[in-house]
């Protein structure tokens, strides 16, 4: 396969040739051959890799009954995103809830589809603040504390893919368990806390390395200055992982953020939902109705309340080029490279290098929108996507 086009943070067009999967040459040149993909106008990036998806097209992955073939048709319309690696989100459940969609997740992972694509299953709870605020819209009947012995049956439902947990440190047994987590090479996540500074230090010392959308998942009113925020944002050891759709995080904050933990330990995350490709309109949940506005926003029907996203990552990285006034080759890195550096999967991908795998994702850039068009998705030598 050969793929044309501008590399991200390049002057030039390049002609990128991939065999077995791999990138196997890079070649600079000012007006590249006709190519399998690609053309002088089109931008190449590492594949966008977001690390925390809910669902897309109307299929929830905490739904738990959906068939393999409609999860992998799920991540199909992702990869139409320009996503060609993603964690699949599940939330708060029943210990039954949570074990039949870990299932159904990892029955769906034995396609090809989703094999190339998923790279790790992400728990967010149920092992997060029971409070109003810190609990978001999870479900407070069944918040618990961390529980090693039900984690351990999680872990076999998911035939031992989930890689990543988000869990409130200040509950009962938490930082046990974040150094049991840490201890099997999986990220023990702050999330959805009411914490004070010091149990973060505490978590960060057991073994924490990222915060799921750092400021989201909290209370209304802190307190000015000791409080989980600035605590975490001082924290070198975490990632911060932020939702740039403009809702969850108003774009001041995304600017001070980014500012704060640097672009090289700040990680774009769009946190999108099953609505997420759907048309604007009112659609009911379990938690229920709600609306999907025309700008992406999701709120609960009836009120200006926020209840999730339909923004995907794409969206945000040109968003945070607008929000931080930085460059789109500073803020790629963002949802390409540093989310495989977090997860342990840079030396495969996350960069346009010889020797990688051709896991890219092509798109036109607009850049007094700014605005991305996507335009191809590659995983492993495959076209995902194609506009």
């Amino acid at each position: 396969m050969r793929i044309a086009g501008q590399i991200v943070g390049t002057d030039t067009p390049s002609l990128i040739e991939v065999q077995d999967g791999r990138i196997s040459t890079i070649t600079p040149v000012a007006a590249p051959p006709e190519a399998d993909l690609g053309a002088p106008d089109v931008m190449v990036a590492p594949a966008l890799l977001d690390m925390q998806v809910n669902g897309n097209g109307g299929l929830d992955f905490s739904g738990g009954d959906d068939p393999p073939e409609e999860i992998a048709a799920a991540v199909i319309r992702l990869n139409g995103a320009g996503l060609g690696l993603f964690c699949p989100t599940l939330i708060t459940n029943s210990t039954e809830g949570m074990l039949s969609g870990l299932r159904a997740l990892s029955r769906a992972w034995e396609l090809p589809e989703v094999a190339r694509s998923a790279v790790v299953m992400h728990m967010e709870g149920p092992y997060i603040s029971p409070h109003d605020g810190p609990r978001g819209a999870h479900n407070r009947a069944v918040v618990r504390p961390p529980d090693w012995d039900e984690f351990c049956r999680f872990q076999e439902a998911a035939g031992g893919r989930i890689g990543y947990v988000t869990l409130a440190p200040e509950l009962p047994g938490a930082l046990d368990f974040i150094g049991r987590l840490a201890a099997d090479g999986i990220i023990a996540a702050i999330g959805h806390t009411a914490a004070d500074p010091q149990t973060i230090r505490d978590a960060v010392a057991a073994g924490a390395r990222f915060s799921t959308h750092l400021g989201n998942g909290s209370a209304d009113m802190l307190k000015r200055h000791p409080n989980f925020l600035w605590e975490q944002l001082a924290a070198d050891e975490l990632w911060a992982g932020i939702i740039a759709d403009g809702f969850h995080l108003p774009p001041a904050v995304v600017k001070c953020f980014v500012r704060a933990k640097g672009i090289e330990r700040t990680i774009l995350v769009s946190d999108s939902g099953a609505e997420a490709g759907l048309e604007p309109g009112v659609y009911s949940t379990d938690g229920g109705d709600i609306e999907l506005l025309p700008n992406g926003k999701i709120v609960l029907c009836g009120t200006p309340y926020l209840a999730g996203t339909a923004i995907q990552l794409h969206q945000c990285v040109a968003n945070a080029v607008r929000f931080t006034g930085l460059g789109l080759a500073d803020i790629v890195p963002l949802a390409t490279l540093n989310p495989a550096r977090a997860l342990g999967i840079d030396d495969r991908v996350g960069s346009v290098e010889v020797g990688k795998d051709a896991t890219l994702t092509l798109f036109r850039w607009d850049e007094d929108a700014p605005a991305i068009e996507i335009v191809a998705t590659v995983v492993r030598g495959q076209i995902a996507y194609r506009a």
